[in-house]
Order: C-alpha cells, then sequence, then structure tokens
C-alpha cells in the first residue's frame, strides 16, 4: 500500500449551493463557493495527513482555482457526488492507495487537527471513518480500503454509510465535532457562519461579511451598499 489520499469533490463553481442563489445571486454565489473551497483544503493541506489531495469536478474552472495550490486536479466523468467519489476509488485502487478520505467542501470551519484526528481512529486494514453532519449526512468519510464500503449520499447518508459497514462486517468509527459536522446548505446556515465567524477568521466568514450580509431577527439580508 501506498500514501492515504484526500478526495473533496465540487460540483461547480456556479451550480453549487443553488439553495443559496436567492440571497448570494451571480458572482456572489460563485466568489462563496471558492471561498468555502479554500478553507476547506488549506486545512486537508496544513494537516500533513495526506500524500495526495485530489480536487475532483467536471467544471474546468476548478481545475485552475487550485492548481497554484500543489493539489490534483482529476476532471470528473459522470454526474453526482457518488459517481465522483466512485471514480476516485477506482483510481486510488489502482494506485494501492492505503486509504481514501472524501471531504465535502462546504465545511468552512474544519481545521487541521480534525483531519489528524479521523486519520488516527481505528488501526484495522479494514475500517470506515465517518464524520456526521448536524442535517444526517456524512461530511467526512474515510475507507480503508478505498471504497471498502459504497458511497451513498443524500438524504441520511451517515446512516448509510454506518448501516453498510456493520453488515460487511468493517470496522466502523464516528467523530463529531462543531467544526466538522457544521456545513453550509441554506440562508440560515449563512447566519450561523456570522455566528461562529464574527471576526473573519475563515474565507467564507470574511466573503459573507464583505459582501455585507446582515442577520436580523427574521433571516438574512445584503445591505444597500453590497
Amino acid at each position: 500500500m501506498t500514501d492515504n489520499w484526500a478526495v473533496i469533490p465540487v460540483r461547480g463553481l456556479t451550480e453549487s449551493k443553488t439553495r443559496l442563489s436567492g440571497n448570494l445571486q451571480g458572482d456572489k454565489r460563485r466568489i462563496f463557493v471558492e471561498a468555502l473551497l479554500e478553507d476547506v483544503l488549506s486545512s486537508v493541506v496544513r494537516s500533513r495527513v495526506y500524500g495526495t489531495i485530489i480536487v475532483i469536478s467536471s467544471d474546468e474552472n476548478v481545475r485552475t482555482r487550485v492548481k497554484s495550490q500543489g493539489v490534483s486536479f482529476v476532471k470528473q466523468t459522470s454526474v453526482g457526488l457518488n459517481r465522483a467519489i466512485e471514480q476516485t476509488n477506482r483510481l486510488a485502487l489502482q494506485k494501492h492507495t492505503r486509504s481514501v478520505t472524501n471531504v465535502l467542501g462546504d465545511i468552512p470551519l474544519v481545521n487541521p487537527e480534525d483531519f489528524k484526528e479521523i486519520s488516527s481512529l481505528g488501526g484495522a486494514s479494514q475500517r470506515v471513518v465517518l464524520a456526521p453532519s448536524l442535517k444526517g449526512g456524512t461530511n467526512v468519510m474515510l475507507t480503508s480500503p478505498p471504497g471498502v464500503v459504497s458511497p451513498s449520499y443524500g438524504r441520511w447518508s451517515y446512516s448509510k454509510h454506518l448501516h453498510q459497514a456493520q453488515l460487511r462486517g468493517v470496522n466502523a468509527y464516528s467523530m463529531s465535532n462543531s467544526r466538522i459536522s457544521f456545513d453550509i446548505d441554506t440562508t440560515s446556515d449563512l447566519i450561523e457562519l456570522r455566528r461562529r465567524d464574527p471576526e473573519g477568521r475563515t474565507a467564507s466568514g470574511r466573503v459573507i461579511s464583505e459582501f455585507g450580509v446582515l442577520l436580523n431577527d427574521h433571516g438574512l439580508s445584503l445591505s444597500a451598499n453590497s
């Protein structure tokens, strides 16, 4: 077996986070998606856990966005998150990779120590480490060997991945904290990001601040000068 991989699937810079389009329109949403990716990539790289870091997307603009960060780009050849992960799992098996950690690109508060902890859980040759989201999804999933459980992203994916591991007799571990379980999908998540990162420590937090996003008792809006 060779090194450990981290894989970050990205739907596309303009196709991602469409549920935010009511608040972040046009270029604003694209810039915010880029900031989310920057936050996740920064923590993955600084963790120094992974010998190979791959971003997979069907959007060639993503290649341009990550090429200066020492990250490999893989062009996605099919549609959907599960297919993207299946594609990189096949590539990892061809390269005799020890493990693959799939990281969703919308967890801006994650830090390098989180990836160190995930990689340290369990020592079995066959294992799955899951980091669930607050909404029942799977924000991070380590599989060793790659694809020892099939990607089942979508509604309640954490339970599906855990059930697969149990059925196959694979050692399964879970890790959750307030950083890694927080992802961005809706307007309420933008509000929560402002509350958790008021000083703009993350690129995502800075972007929201620069756009003049205002919080009020009824939700989120953009200031008049944004």
